[in-house]
């Protein structure tokens, strides 16, 4: 049954970015700022109905431990965001794989972990090509705005840099409580009341509006795609391996890739076709060797 929801799950997240890119007409910071809000408010009500007693575990010390890691992966979250609105997304998704480069050396400079020869050979391979598939190609079927192309490619690798951080952290947070979901659960909070904190501050409750959302069904799919792939991928971990999970979820950028030559109508050479089946490739490799 795990395997039906970590393909479920897949399939899912595959969709996302193309739902975000639906309603990119929008503010970066108002999408991340409401996405965010929705998602960890569903997320603390899903902890809640499946593990009520998780409220009293809560803990002030921890919450501030983890504020570091929260507010790389938002800073992160922003730019995913950011980078779909500017650029095509099957180019700045196949950058963003990039990121497990990152945890990668961050694991191996900060926690010794051991690392093979060949991860290091895969990791460079996923470097080139990730500055090929970004750089400027003449013979590209579309003609794109420089200044939005820049734009996109920038924040693809503030995701790369910000998401890899991040998932390092994550890893040990999660090393030291023994619990995702209690990791999860205050990421949730935390998040929740430093958006609800920033806008009394601020005084700006527009950015918390729905109704001042543009293409608002689009905007709604997006979330509740979000969510539901998040959920899947959490049943599949049940009982699942977590390296096969991992292995398996990387292929969503395969969905991704198809749906945002079907449905958004984007045209790239085949060039850098061939560019983000070897990011692909690599990343796949390395999860498996991981």
């Amino acid at each position: 049954m795990w395997l039906y929801y970590c393909l479920l799950s897949t399939v899912i997240w595959g969709f996302v970015a193309i739902a975000i890119k639906k309603c990119s007409n929008n503010e970066p910071k108002r999408i991340a700022i409401m996405g965010m809000l929705i998602y960890h408010c569903t997320m603390i009500l899903i902890s809640l109905i499946t593990n009520p007693q998780i409220i009293t575990s809560l803990n002030v010390i921890d919450m501030i431990k983890m504020s570091p890691g929260i507010i790389i992966q938002s800073i992160g979250f922003y730019c995913s965001i950011s980078a779909i609105k500017y650029g095509k997304v099957a180019i700045t998704l196949s950058i963003q794989r990039t990121q497990v480069i990152v945890t990668f050396l961050l694991g191996i400079l900060i926690l010794k972990e051991k690392f093979t020869v060949l991860q290091l050979i895969i990791s460079g391979i996923l470097v080139t090509l990730s500055i090929m598939i970004a750089r400027d190609n003449k013979n590209d079927e579309e003609k794109i705005n420089k200044k939005a192309k820049r734009k996109a490619i920038m924040y693809s690798w503030g995701v790369v840099l910000f998401y890899g951080i991040s998932d390092f952290i994550n890893k040990i947070y999660i090393t030291e409580y023994q619990s995702p979901l209690y990791v999860m659960f205050n990421y949730a909070v935390i998040i929740v009341i430093g958006i609800l904190a920033y806008c009394l501050i601020t005084k700006n409750w527009n950015y918390i509006d729905i109704r001042k959302i543009n293409n608002k069904r689009y905007f709604l799919l997006q979330s509740l795609l979000d969510v539901s792939s998040s959920i899947f991928n959490r049943f599949a971990l049940l009982d699942g391996n977590v390296s096969i999970v991992s292995v398996i979820s990387t292929s969503s950028i395969i969905i991704t890739i198809l749906a945002s030559r079907l449905i958004l109508r984007e045209k790239i050479s085949w060039k850098k076709y061939l560019m983000i089946l070897g990011i692909f490739i690599c990343v796949l490799g390395l999860s498996c060797i991981q």
